[in-house]
């Protein structure tokens, strides 16, 4: 048994990473830092709380080698990231001209569109499970009930033109929620030393992957999207600051991501708890009784910003297709309203890796006519390869 000073240093720790990490995040010199700015958009993307919430499941799908396949999933985000990467360089010259190409951006911004709305969705059931199950008031209906109350306020705020006040207060609240991301993983290391030094570290049975648990786990490819937002700051920064910044935010997400998975494993192993979104709070009070509150106080600033975030930047993506923009609201959070109302986390969590896959399906495309007209053909190879594994996770992924 963890003695309680175990605990408290644990939980202390992390809440001494996040308030440290969140101090320096905020200085002046690094909040005007036009690389730190430019790194932190994709960077808040990809490491939002559901991350932390869904890997989990992929050590009970995947067992002892859960690190790895978490770092195989990530690795084909950073494949992904190579097209979008080329479509910073050799795309966005041709905008706004009659190049047959941007026919094909033009299907993968609606693509886009689709993907986004579902992970609205999915973020905001994310966010209410977060708030339900430390008061252990968590039911799907009230999930559903307060997440469609929350998208319905946010669609009144937008249709009455008061985004911009929400939207600033998300982009104050981006360093926090890195921040916090941090402090949770830490508190999971310190765990592990603790039991390690105890001498309670021990893992158990391992379960064996086969096709079903792949086509799963391929089915939370959602989890690593997020660095596409690099294609779409331009007005913001350069492109060559954006490919850069965005390659860093995709290292520094893998590593984060690889070394949660390896720190959860002596949680769950063996399988004792449901692979959905409840798994880690059914474990987390051992690390502290406080641990779901910290997971709660990781997730408010996350998953509001990052809901506010991606429904102004599609906003902004309709307004262009001649959408009035107090319409535009409407048009993305009602559909995402349907989708809190008839699916689960885990459902809309694989709903929204398909789509993504075709949105990056679009981009791997896109990338292999450039590539094709510049004679570049290593390039036009890793392409088809990016949309083949999108087409895998398109047609074969799987809900838990």
């Amino acid at each position: 048994m963890r003695s309680q000073s175990d605990q408290y240093v644990a939980v202390g720790l992390a809440l001494f990473v996040i308030l440290g990490l969140a101090y320096a995040l905020y200085r002046p010199r690094v909040q005007q830092s036009k690389s730190y700015r430019a790194t932190v958009v994709p960077l808040a993307n990809i490491m939002d709380v559901g991350f932390i919430i869904l890997s989990p499941a992929i050590v009970l799908l995947a067992g002892f080698s859960a690190p790895l396949v978490m770092l195989g999933v990530c690795l084909v985000a950073i494949a992904a990231g190579f097209a979008i990467a080329y479509n910073i360089r050799h795309y966005e010259p041709l905008e706004d001209t009659d190049d047959p190409v941007t026919r094909v951006e033009g299907a993968a911004q609606w693509a886009l569109l689709g993907a986004s709305i579902v992970n609205i969705a999915y973020y905001t059931l994310l966010l209410m499970a977060l708030f339900l199950l430390p008061f252990d008031a968590f039911t799907e209906g009230r999930q559903a009930f307060w997440g469609t109350v929350y998208l319905g306020a946010i669609a009144v705020v937008g249709f009455l033109g008061g985004m911009d006040c929400l939207n600033r207060q998300g982009d104050r609240t981006t360093a926090f929620n890195v921040a916090a991301v941090f402090g949770v993983l830490v508190a999971f290391i310190i765990f592990n030393i603790q039991q390690a030094l105890g001498g309670r570290w021990d893992l158990g049975e391992s379960p064996t992957p086969g096709v079903e648990e792949f086509r799963k786990i391929i089915g939370l490819f959602a989890m690593v999207q997020g660095f596409e937002a690099a294609r779409y700051i331009g007005v913001r920064f350069n492109a060559e600051r954006r490919i850069s910044t965005m390659r860093i935010a995709q290292g520094i997400s893998t590593v984060v991501f690889v070394a949660l998975v390896a720190s959860i494993l002596v949680l769950f192993l063996p399988p004792g708890v449901p692979p959905d979104g409840t798994a880690i709070f059914v474990v987390s009070e051992q690390i502290g009784r406080s641990m779901p509150f910290l997971l709660l106080l990781a997730a408010i600033g996350s998953q509001t910003s990052a809901i506010i975030g991606a429904t102004s930047s599609r906003s902004d993506m309709l307004v262009n297709a001649k959408v009035p923009r107090r319409i535009s609201f409407l048009v993305i959070l009602i559909p995402a309203i349907l989708v809190v109302i008839f699916t689960d986390v885990t459902v809309a969590v694989n709903l929204a890796s398909r789509v993504f896959a075709a949105y990056f399906l679009t981009q791997a495309l896109l990338a292999g006519i450039l590539a094709r007209r510049n004679r570049n053909w290593w390039a036009v190879g890793g392409f088809v390869l990016v949309g083949l594994a999108m087409a895998v996770i398109l047609i074969f992924g799987l809900p838990l």
